[in-house]
């Protein structure tokens, strides 16, 4: 069936009007950002790419380009159109379609250059968007440029067990749905650093943070926590000689689950497997266990209160009760401020000679504990804090042991570097860390001995030996841990 011809005059005005460089340069950035959408789509579908990222170029970068590329075709087609009014067209000339005639070397030459564009212009735009999708997946982007507010926790992930691994891999995952929603939460972020609302310090813990199960989990694997772990603890006086004191510890992290026959301790007590525990918070920071619940394998159920409280109500329970999961104990498995006391006994672990020092720890503590102005201004401070005691003080060692002195002050203003940052108001004191309980109620936030059952047949436990059990405390010298074995196997 043939085309009206009104029908065919209107798509040669319309072809007629698209032959300008506008129109044709909107539909080249049209064109190729719609393949670059299609084929990082099907790669991440695919799984040839796994980058958090990926997802906000091909679907937030790519869609803005390729909709410039669309407002630019009209735009070069308005402008064509009114040129060739002013022109005098007659209404034969507006509805012709325009000649190609590819046996003509211009129209080829012509033909070639624009062919040769759109493929440079998908080279640049591809490259462009890998580096930038690199870029934006590296803690630089993150505690750096986007993140400036974020400098105290940029600051203690770099000296983290975590520091090798990408913060978008803890705070995002895989896939586009976290992506947009981290990113939708970031627009605030970001909102609020450029009219300096932002809150001092960042709060914690975050309540949109993704569940540990779709991201600590990929890494930890609950089920395969086996066994017991021996840590060694060193700590030091605040006396003239630093006086050691070691102990040993057996944690009973356990883990495992009842398929494999290999189960209990914490792990396997806490977090998702065979048992199941919920709980509601007193408090925005989850200091104040008002509530829990465990329900264990064979499907009993199990309601802890506070002694004399009465249970909340069902609907506030449905509506905010959390269910335990890594973060809950590992709270800050990246971003630690350590208290001055366990910073300076970490250093003189790690660095005995030190040790020699008269009073190091006493003077670093004291030294740390002053207020200042900034992060930077507090570090140096401090150092020079630690050289005028050793000059004034000590001045034969200051002379005798000049170099020890200096490192000694230099890993002195590092401990206050890492854990100080007043411009946000946060030191170690404003971020609770829930692992043990020696500087924080940690455990004790449930096992506090008062939670139990309604009929006070069953209580949380609050025994020691629950969780952990001393082979060796506060000796003087660093344990021979061979002649530890048979208590181990115990």
């Amino acid at each position: 069936m043939s085309r009206p011809k009104w029908m065919s005059d209107q798509l040669a005005r319309m072809a007629n009007f698209a032959n300008n460089p506008i129109t044709i340069a909107g539909i080249a950035v049209t064109t190729v950002s719609a393949i670059m959408i299609i084929i990082l789509a099907l790669a991440q579908m695919g799984g040839a790419i796994d980058n958090p990222y990926v997802a906000s170029f091909a679907f937030l970068v790519m869609p803005g380009i390729f909709i410039a590329g669309l407002l630019i075709i009209p735009v070069g087609m308005l402008r064509r159109r009114r040129a060739l009014i002013r022109a005098g067209a007659t209404d034969e000339e507006m509805t012709a379609f325009p000649k190609l005639d590819f046996n003509d070397p211009a129209l080829r030459r012509a033909g070639t250059l624009v062919l040769g564009l759109t493929a440079l212009n998908g080279i640049i735009l591809g490259s462009a968007g890998y580096f930038g999708v690199h870029y934006m997946d590296s803690p630089t982007f993150c505690g750096e440029v986007c993140h400036t507010v974020m400098l105290p926790e940029y600051t203690a992930y770099q000296g983290s067990p975590h520091s090798r691994v990408h913060c978008v891999q803890c705070h995002i995952g895989p896939g586009a749905s976290w992506f947009v929603k981290s990113k939708l939460d970031g627009l605030r972020q970001v909102w609020k650093t450029s009219w300096n609302t932002f809150e001092r310090p960042v709060p914690s813990p975050v309540k949109t943070l993704r569940p540990a199960q779709q991201t600590c989990e990929q890494c930890h694997w609950p089920s395969k926590h086996h066994g017991d772990k021996v840590r060694v603890l060193a700590r030091f006086a605040e006396d003239e000689t630093n006086t050691a004191a070691y102990s040993v510890m057996l944690l009973k992290t356990g883990g495992g689950d009842l398929d494999s026959g290999r189960h209990g301790g914490i792990h396997w007590w806490h977090i998702y497997g065979d048992n199941k525990i919920r709980y509601l918070a007193g408090d925005e920071r989850r200091q104040e266990i008002a509530w829990v619940e465990l329900v264990t394998p064979d499907g009993s159920n199990y309601v802890y209160t506070n002694e004399g409280a009465e249970p909340p109500p069902a609907e506030k329970i449905a509506a905010e009760a959390r269910t335990m999961d890594c973060i809950d104990c590992h709270n800050r498995p990246t971003h630690l401020f350590l208290p001055p006391a366990r910073a300076v006994d970490e250093v003189l672990a790690a660095l005995p000679d030190l040790r020699e020092l008269p009073f190091f720890k006493r003077e670093v503590i004291k030294a740390v504990g002053q207020k200042y102005p900034g992060n930077r201004e507090g570090a140096d401070a401090v150092r020079t804090a630690m050289l005028s005691f050793y000059r004034n003080s000590y001045p034969d060692v200051a002379a005798g042991k000049k170099a020890l002195v200096e490192r000694g002050a230099d890993e002195a203003a590092r401990i206050y570097q890492r854990s100080f940052f007043p411009e946000m108001r946060a030191d170690w004191q404003t971020h609770p860390n829930n692992i043990g309980h020696e500087d924080f109620p940690g455990c004790f936030r449930c096992h506090d001995g008062s939670k139990s059952t309604a009929d006070g047949e069953r209580m949380i436990p609050v025994d020691c030996e629950t969780c952990h059990a001393f082979l060796v405390e506060d000796v003087a010298a660093m344990p021979d841990l061979e002649k530890l074995r048979p208590a181990l196997a115990h």
